[in-house]
């Protein structure tokens, strides 16, 4: 009782002076200046704005016959899944009330499979053989009536106009196979969007799509621990340049080829992870799951990827803020804090991005300046050049300074990327897709509703954060496998505002989906 009384003092003297402190009153005043430029900013009213280009897309003559095919393709499937229903009735009753067997189960695993499967055994052709495969699993049942059919419109005109300007780069390459190939893992990505978005029709299924996203994520940083507790990777210079990180090790990259591959891939699911664990009902459960983070955390530590550490860094900030804004100061004064105790390792690393003599550094700026030039030429800002790195690697030395012509395989910037591959229509309508995508996901927040929805809406939210951090820094996109992560992210996200933003008794086959 005495102790009580004196840690309630001790913490009532305390909050009183923070309360009273100039540095409150001075984070008040800024806070109202951000929020007076966010009511005022002509970029958030655009994104938090109710877009009108999707409903228009959707209701256009174009939307309509998609529509319309759609749907009388799937008339045509009836009598095949007639067939595999008597086939199936007739099977093994074992068989026929095995979970394993069941959809959702099964895309589950291959998800979780495509991420936890080393770099040397992985084919993408695995990726795009699976999707296509489940893609047509889905689409028998739902020409049974056992799973709503989406609409093709119903992904949104941002992400038509994006894989439009995919397929249209094809013009516009030199180097066509190449390019082909490339497009087929945005087409990979977009068949696990379409399968999550249209499959993930109630919460039940969304949560547990990301319990195995969950369990992918884990397998791959014990892969990437693995490497450095039994010593299998080497400082390489490629990765480091060591003349400035005295003392960093050799950086890990798990199941994914790459320290930076690695750090993009748990940029984008590391938030998912987080609102399925704290999503999770028990409380047993829920703290065993969320103990289980730190084993990202820590691999994402020893990836050594200086912008993976701050884009995840904001992503937790964005997530504490919308979960409870005041624990963000908390978190800043443990990450303070926490720094004095990190390995030397980690703040020679650290201290590397503010290193004028940083070759990594250099290397990224002489890349940025020759595809500006590339870009100014012949208009090609508005065509692209067309998928690939062949292509990059035949076009840029023309363009190159001298310090970026060896060893350029991109641009080492999604943003620059996008353009030099896909030109203005694939930047644009990529940057409206996530503005879009951010804003819908702001109002679906604030809007409230279920606690476990809403954690998975916020977990979009970081990671949207933590893509457009890293999109300016890194080609994110380089390693096919970190595409088909964020498509799957693309997909959760969608799946989610369709839950958040149902109508009140709205029982519609597309919106609660049959069972099977």
């Amino acid at each position: 009782m005495f102790s009580t009384l004196i840690r309630e003092s001790i913490l009532g003297v305390l909050y009183r002076c923070w309360v009273d402190s100039c540095t409150l009153a001075l984070l008040r005043r800024l806070w109202k200046l951000l929020c007076r430029g966010a009511r005022e900013s002509c970029l958030l009213h655009l994104a938090f704005r109710p877009s009108r280009g999707d409903a228009l897309w959707a209701e256009s003559c174009i939307g309509s016959l998609l529509h319309s095919l759609s749907a009388g393709f799937i008339r045509l499937l009836r009598p095949i899944h007639r067939a595999f229903a008597e086939s199936a009735a007739g099977s093994s009753p074992l068989l026929r009330g095995s979970a394993l067997l069941h959809f959702d189960v099964l895309f589950g695993l291959f998800c979780c499979v495509m991420f936890a499967v080393p770099h040397e055994s992985w084919n993408n052709l695995y990726a795009l053989v699976g999707a296509v495969a489940f893609f047509a699993a889905y689409l028998l049942l739902a020409a049974g009536n056992r799973r709503p059919l989406l609409p093709p419109g119903s992904l949104g005109l941002g992400l038509t106009l994006f894989m439009l300007a995919c397929v249209l780069s094809l013009l516009f390459t030199s180097d066509l196979m190449d390019s082909f190939r490339v497009l087929l893992y945005y087409v990979t990505g977009l068949l696990l969007c379409y399968l999550v978005t249209a499959s993930c029709s109630d919460l039940t299924r969304l949560r547990r799509l990301l319990g195995f996203l969950y369990l992918s994520m884990l397998l791959v940083s014990l892969q990437a621990i693995g490497q450095r507790v039994f010593g299998l990777v080497t400082v390489n210079a490629s990765f480091t340049d060591t003349s400035i990180n005295v003392g960093v090790p050799g950086r890990v990259y798990g199941s994914l080829d790459n320290p930076n591959n690695l750090s993009g891939f748990l940029q984008t699911v590391l938030p998912l992870g987080a609102a399925f664990a704290g999503g999770t009902k028990r409380e047993g459960r829920r703290a065993l799951l969320t103990l289980g983070l730190a084993l990202p955390v820590v691999a994402l530590v020893m990836s050594y990827s200086r912008s993976g550490w701050l884009a995840m860094l904001l992503a937790a900030v964005v997530y504490l803020f919308y979960c409870n804004k005041k624990l963000v100061p908390a978190l800043v004064v443990l990450a303070l804090l926490a720094l004095p105790l990190m390995p030397q390792s980690v703040l020679v690393r650290l201290s590397t991005i503010f290193n004028a003599q940083d070759s990594s550094r250099n290397h990224r700026l002489a890349i940025w300046q020759g595809v500006l030039a590339l870009l100014g030429d012949k208009g090609q800002w508005l065509t692209g050049i067309g998928l690939g790195p062949e292509t990059f690697k035949e076009v840029y030395p023309a363009y190159a300074v001298e310090e970026g012509k060896l060893g350029a395989y991109h641009s080492q910037m999604l943003y620059l990327e996008l353009d030099l591959e896909l030109g203005l229509l694939g930047t644009l309508s990529f940057l409206w897709m996530m503005l879009k995508l951010a804003g819908r996901t702001g109002r679906a927040i604030y809007r409230g509703g279920d606690r476990s929805l809403l954690k998975i809406l916020i977990a979009v939210a970081a990671s949207l954060a933590a893509l457009a951090f890293s999109a300016a820094v890194e080609y994110v996109w380089f390693y096919p496998r970190c595409i088909f992560a964020f498509f799957l992210m693309l997909g959760t996200a969608l799946a989610a505002l369709r839950l958040a933003e149902r109508t009140p008794g709205d029982t519609t086959p597309e919106s609660v989906g049959a069972k099977e």
